[in-house]
């Protein structure tokens, strides 16, 4: 297949060798009336499939321009193409087909961070997440607030344990927490959340794992990031790894992770240890985060939604609305599917007594450009609720929502 643009044949057969992220090894054919023209042809066809097709292996096999741009377009190839291009290969001499084009086949090295950076600069193509800086994402999204918490080897011990009775892992909690704060990220203290909890009357009695999952969703953190320490005590110097894995409170999910070993240094002060490693990790750990909830500007927030019924209520879940034929189910159903983003959401289950909704991804901001979090969301639903004429309370637990239903 090939297509016609700018008075030129273009090649689709366009294939990715292998990719770094920053150069691109490409094979193409190219296709062209006069023999002199077929190189340059394959070459170009590179870039406009690029450009307007898609290259599997690159991007994610998406093309970089959303819309054609025929303005930039034709300005590339008229006089800049080359410039992206590190080295070319002729394979063999052109062939002469029946439909009398000639045809040939070039590999090239294509510079695909300068492309898109050129892109971005031309404002025809967005700065992709990963390529954004720290500060560029602040603006559309602001930074997570996080917990920082020890790793369990024993999952009978609470974290408030944990800290209370393992030196190691109280000092690295307490660095990368320091560290966070360094980057101007709002942190929640595990320690305070965990005091506060042990004298709530909600605190589950006897079940280390059971508390700490508890504490975690009433904590406020929209992350939780796990701590881990590894100690390299030798006569030649000390280093010490710090571990860290970083995951979404509401869904478990993994954001980040990062290790690694610092240089050796003449002391053994655990303090030190910890706050050069942080150094070194920290801030390119904080990016992986703030990259995956960049994301949410196109998936959404998630959240999770339980419905019930008060001790008092008359009513089930399947109970007709105001003489209609819609279900109290149905109706809530209907409302979350046309609020998600895309339309994205799982039921975990649904009785005539409840109705629980594991994740609904819904949008980073309103219809006025406002931000969309849980409790706005469920502010929504309930005024919905209520004119639709059915009484509920609202309940937020970190991003999961209790709605009971009088």
């Amino acid at each position: 297949m090939f297509s016609l643009s700018a008075q030129e044949i273009y090649s689709n057969d366009v294939s990715c060798i292998n990719n770094d992220g920053n150069v691109a090894k490409i094979n193409a054919s190219g296709l062209a009336e006069k023999k002199k023209e077929v190189y340059d042809n394959a070459l170009k066809s590179i870039f406009n499939a690029l450009f307007i097709n898609g290259v599997d292996g690159i991007n994610n096999g998406k093309p970089f321009l959303e819309k054609e741009n025929s303005y930039y377009i034709d300005q590339f190839f008229k006089s800049r193409y080359q410039l992206f291009i590190r080295n070319s290969t002729e394979e063999g001499k052109p062939e002469k087909l029946s439909s009398g084009l000639y045809k040939g086949r070039v590999t090239a090295e294509v510079l695909i961070d300068a492309l898109i950076k050129d892109m971005v600069r031309n404002r025809v193509m967005e700065n992709p997440l990963e390529n954004r800086t720290m500060e560029e994402t602040q603006e559309e999204i602001p930074l997570p607030t996080i917990m920082v918490v020890p790793y369990k080897r024993n999952t009978n011990m609470s974290y408030a344990k944990i800290l209370s009775t393992d030196f190691d892992l109280r000092m690295a909690v307490s660095a990368v927490d320091n560290g966070f704060k360094q980057l101007h990220v709002n942190t929640i203290s595990v320690e305070t959340r965990a005091d506060m909890a042990q004298r709530s009357l909600d605190w589950e009695a006897n079940n280390a794992d059971s508390n700490d999952r508890q504490l975690l969703n009433n904590s406020g953190a929209d992350v939780y990031v796990i701590v881990d320490i590894k100690k390299d005590i030798s006569p030649s110097g000390s280093r010490v790894s710090l571990i860290m894995s970083a995951r979404e409170t509401s869904t478990g999910r993994t954001l980040a992770s990062r290790s690694g070993w610092t240089n050796r240094f003449k002391t053994t002060e655990l303090d030190r240890l910890c706050a050069y490693a942080t150094q070194d990790v920290l801030s390119g750990f904080l990016k992986d985060i703030s990259i995956e909830f960049a994301k949410k500007l196109t998936k959404g927030n998630t959240v999770a939604l339980r419905v019930g019924l008060s001790d008092s209520s008359i009513n089930t879940l399947n109970d007709r609305v105001g003489g209609s034929n819609v279900s109290i189910a149905s109706l809530i159903r209907n409302w979350v599917r046309k609020t998600s983003q895309g339309g994205r959401y799982h039921i975990q289950g649904s009785v005539a007594e409840s109705l629980i909704f594991d994740t609904i991804q819904i949008p980073t901001h309103d219809s006025d450009g406002l931000l969309l979090d849980a409790s706005t969301y469920a502010d929504n639903l309930a005024f919905f609720l209520e004119e639709q004429g059915i009484s509920c309370e609202i309940r937020i637990d970190g991003n999961t929502i209790y709605v009971t239903i009088d």
